[in-house]
């Protein structure tokens, strides 16, 4: 089968490569919608990780300490870490044979206030 080529045919061409611009162009910046999504969702989750971690590390400090030393009381902190400011509150009451110690950890991601809470059951030795 042969195509024959009218005097219309660079007018054509000049359509589809319009076309192909422009499709060009939408997959493009969804892209770029998507990097940028998948960039801020990854910075949350290492705010996730960092604060995950100050109260775990601050747990297993108060495990290996005296029973005695743990106050039944609140006591807060602010630190900086990785570029952002992490505030965390020691909440610990007694439950007679245990003590039961909640740390909780915020920070703003954001315009959102963010939170990491642990808590366990630390018995006498």
């Amino acid at each position: 089968m042969t195509i024959k080529r009218g005097r219309f045919a660079a007018a054509v061409t000049l359509v589809e490569v319009m076309v192909a611009v422009l499709i060009s162009t939408i997959v493009i910046l969804g892209s770029s919608f998507f990097f940028v999504a998948s960039s801020n969702q990854v910075n949350l989750q290492e705010q996730y990780r960092a604060a995950s971690g100050l109260a775990s590390q601050t747990l297993e400090e108060l495990k290996a300490g005296s029973y005695d030393d743990i106050a039944t009381s609140e006591t807060a902190e602010s630190l900086s870490l990785e570029e952002t400011s992490y505030s965390r509150s020691i909440d610990s009451e007694d439950l007679g044979l245990y003590k039961k110690v909640t740390v909780t950890v915020n920070w703003d991601a954001g315009s959102k206030q963010r939170n990491v809470s642990l808590a366990t059951l630390i018995a006498p030795k």
